[in-house]
Parts: structure tokens; sequence; C-alpha cells
């Protein structure tokens, strides 16, 4: 029984990260050859590439660091990088000073609402009532909001730099268990080329430290899996709780926790990872009962649970004025009609989901034409919305002019950031390919944890409502598996060049 159960550990293992290097594969070609913009009004458009200019890119990039392999070798101060790095993205943030827009800027309001002790978005067809998701940062704004008044959002800001820096710390000690070729300190200078991550700065809304706690959570549970000491499980858990808590998409992040902790259950038959699994759903589930009594609580609202799911997913499978599958207001637009009816707006949410899906199946070359562009409105614009979360918002001083150039008006370091976001993609994706072949036969379940991640990210977004900034938080959690294959791929050149010298 137990050699059957290790014999189906393999066969999942292949399986899962097989499903990767196809999923980056596939997202690889796609940005060679298009290229999707966002404009100002968040409509889309795609472009085709110049799969000539991508190869010659990448054939420099890895002749370049053939070139370097053995010759330079330098130190960094960790210390003064993370002091470097804080500087910088306070300069951009305070250099700025952008108020929010969209969501955002609602949450914004709500947080004055809630902290002068105003319900009214808690009421039915109130923002927070149709989106309870929403809530817990909702509270954590309010609370800024009570200590530093209006400027609230400016401290968030600073402090974004500052998780930032937490992240990108994290990043390389996760790298470090990856035993890459290049140097741990050569992670620091090629995670300053995720440009697109940085500039998250000025974005208000949960992403970064939610972002923070999952790594830090994710840390927790590869510490777990080595060690197996309940504390770090007990960690891992608590972080992933308070970050889905923060930002409900996380919860992709746990789900994955989950699903490593079962194949490594299924690989050693350790039950205590049966008894993680349980806790951590149990864990989760609470949470959320809590924010819910306590809500209900002060505000003397009852929540049935916001907008239903099945509206965001059968929004997803439409076709939207912005772009397929992106947001078009469908799921508020039934919900309010409905009276904030759940059980009638689950129903058509029900009945138009499965009319986009029927639509699909009768006609599957409007379907396949139909994920292709979805899936290349996320996955293949290079900015990852870094730009369109800075445009149409008015700021608090005169922004500093090579910002005001990079964010408004389509100034010429935009054209020179696009560009530049659009070769960085193609090899972000590329040199993943190289983790995938570097790994393939002695992959371990720490090291899978953020790949599974990735691949429900991706499927999740297949079906749930498109937006570009949503694969930034996937992306980035790759960001040590691209390096290691980087390192990977110019041992393997640098080798090839020693042998022909001989």
């Amino acid at each position: 029984m137990v050699f059957i159960m290790i014999d189906a550990a393999k066969v999942i293992k292949n399986l899962v990260f097989g499903l990767f290097g196809l999923i980056v594969l596939f997202l690889f070609l796609l940005s060679v050859f298009y290229t999707c913009t966002v404009s100002s009004d968040e409509i889309l458009s795609s472009q085709k590439d110049s799969p000539f200019l991508h190869l010659f890119f990448l054939s420099a990039v890895c002749l370049a660091g053939v070139l370097a392999f053995r010759k330079f070798h330098f130190s960094i101060n960790p210390k003064i990088y993370y002091l470097v790095l804080g500087i910088c993205l306070l300069f951009m943030v305070g250099s700025t000073r952008l108020w929010p827009k969209g969501d955002a800027y609602l949450l914004q309001e709500i947080a004055k609402h809630i902290a002068e002790g105003n319900y009214q978005d808690f009421f039915p067809e109130g923002y927070l009532y149709n989106q309870p998701h929403q809530i817990p940062f909702a509270y954590v704004c309010a609370i800024f909001y009570s200590v530093f008044g209006e400027g609230f959002v400016f401290v968030l800001q600073g402090l974004n730099c500052l998780f930032l820096v937490g992240i990108v710390a994290l990043l390389r000690k996760i790298y470090e268990k990856l035993n890459g070729a290049v140097p741990s300190d050569g992670f620091y200078l090629l995670s300053l080329l995720f440009v697109p991550f940085f500039l998250y700065a000025t974005f208000v809304y949960g992403t970064l430290p939610g972002l923070l706690l999952v790594l830090a959570g994710c840390l927790q549970l590869m510490k777990y899996l080595e060690c197996k000491r309940y504390k770090n499980a007990a960690g891992a858990i608590l972080l992933a709780v308070a970050a889905n808590l923060l930002k409900n998409n996380y919860l992709i992040f746990a789900v994955a926790f989950a699903a490593v902790l079962l194949y490594d259950f299924i690989r050693k038959i350790n039950f205590r990872h049966i008894a993680v699994m349980l806790v951590l759903a149990a864990a989760l589930a609470a949470s959320g009962r809590m924010v819910t009594a306590f809500t209900e609580h002060l505000t003397g609202v009852h929540s049935k649970g916001g907008i239903p799911a099945v509206l965001f997913a059968a929004m997803g499978l439409q076709e939207g004025t912005l772009g397929p599958g992106w947001w078009s207001g469908y799921h508020t637009m039934v919900f309010v009609n409905t009276g904030c009816d759940v059980e009638r707006s689950t129903e058509i949410g029900m009945e138009d989901l499965r009319k986009s899906l029927q639509k699909m199946k009768e006609d599957p070359a409007y379907g396949a034409d139909f994920m292709l562009r979805k899936i290349s409105s996320q996955w293949s614009e290079p900015t990852y919305e870094s730009i369109w979360i800075q445009q149409n918002r008015t700021s608090a001083k005169e922004v500093f002019w090579p910002f005001r150039s990079l964010f408004f008006g389509g100034g010429s370091l935009a054209g020179i950031y696009l560009f530049y976001c659009n070769l960085f993609q193609s090899a972000f994706y590329f040199f993943l390919l190289f983790f995938v072949a570097g790994k393939w036969k002695k992959i371990t379940a720490q090291e899978l944890i953020l790949p599974v991640v990735f691949i429900g990210g991706f499927l999740f977004h297949i079906v749930w409502e498109a937006k570009g900034q949503y694969t930034l938080p996937y992306c980035v959690c790759l960001l040590p598996m691209c390096v290691w294959g980087y390192g990977f791929a110019i041992k393997k050149l640098d080798g090839i060049k020693a042998a022909v010298k001989k």
C-alpha cells in the first residue's frame, strides 16, 4: 500500500510540474508573438509582436550571463541594499503623492465613514454589503484615518515601500532554498529588474501587505515540510489567514498550501499533514465568521454574503467593453436589480454562465478565440497595469517630471518603459522554462508550493473576472524560480563554451 502511494505521489508530482511547464511555455509563446496594452480608460488592445526581437534579446541576455559567470564576483551588504531600496521607493511615493482612484478611492471614503460612526456602506446596495470581502481592509484604513486624518493614504504608501522591501527579503530567502547557480547577492540585482512590481508602492489596496504575509506563510510552510515543527505550521496558517482577510485573492495560496500538504501526505504518509490541513480550513472559515459577527454587532446589519461568486464567474466568461471577461458591472447590476436577493441573483448567474459555456461548446472556434484573448489580456500585458493604476489620479503636489512623463499623458518614458517590460516579460517566462528543465527530476515538495500557486492563479482567472493587476502577485512569487532558471541556463551554456574550447 505504501509503495502504491509513493508511486501515486510521483505521478502527481510529474503531472503538476508538467502542467506548470506547459502553462509557462504557452505564456512565453504568447509574450513573444503578442503584446497587450491598456489605455488610460482601461480598454484592452492587442498587437502582434516581433519574435526575432525577443529571440535576439534573449540571446544577448544569455551571452552576457556566460561572459560574466566566472569573471564577476561581488558581495552586497543586505542592510545597505534594503536601506537604499527603501529610500528610493519612499522618494517615488513622496515625489508623486497620488490620491487613490476607483475601488481604492471608495475604500478611502468608506474608511472615513466608519471612523465617524457612519455605517451606510454596510446597508443593502452599499459597497461593503455587496462586497463584504473588502470589509477587513476597510477597517484597517479606518484605523489609519482615525490616527493620521486625510493624509492616511500617504502613510500607507510609505508602508507599502517597507512591504516591498520585506517581500524582496522573503523572495531572497526562498531563492536561497533553491541553491541556484547565481549567488544570493546576484538575486538582489536581478530582482530589481521586475520594475512593475515596485511601481505598486503607490497602490493602496491590500495587495502588497497581503503578499508580504502570504510569502512569509509560504516560507513557514517550507520550513515545516523540512523539519515538521508545528510552530512553523501554525505560522503558515496564521499568515495565510491574515493575507486572505486583507485580500481574498490570496485564498489561492492557502488552497495551494493544502494541495502541497496533501501531496506530501501521499508521498510520506505523514498524518500530521492532515491535521494541519484541517486546522487551516477551520481557521479560514472561523476568521470569516469572526469578521461577519463583529460587523453585524457594530452596524446592526445582517449580511447574506454579498454578491454571489457565480456572478463574477459569469462576468468572466462574457465579452466586455474593456476586454474579454473584464469588469463590466454585470455582477453588481444583477445583484442590485434583484433587490440584493442572493438566491435569485445566483440563479441568474448560473443561467448566464450556462449560456456562455453552451455558446463556446456550440462554437469551439469562438470559445478558443475568447480564451486566447482573455488569457493574453492578463498574462501578456507586460506592465501588469503598473502605469494604469497611476493614471487619472490627482496629486497632492506637483509630480516630479520623470514620474509625470512615465505615469501620465504617454510621455517618452512611458514608451521606453513599455518596450522594456515587453522584453522583460518574455525573458521572465523563458527562464522559468529552464527552471522546469533543471528541476524536472528533483523538485521537492517545498519547491513545488509556488508553482502550484501559479497554476491555481492561472486556472482561476480563466473563469473569474480578468484584470492585469491580478496576475502580478503570482508572477512576483516565481522570481526566485526565474533567477534559478537563468543561473541554470548560463551554467549549461558556460559548460558548452568550456567544452568547445577544449
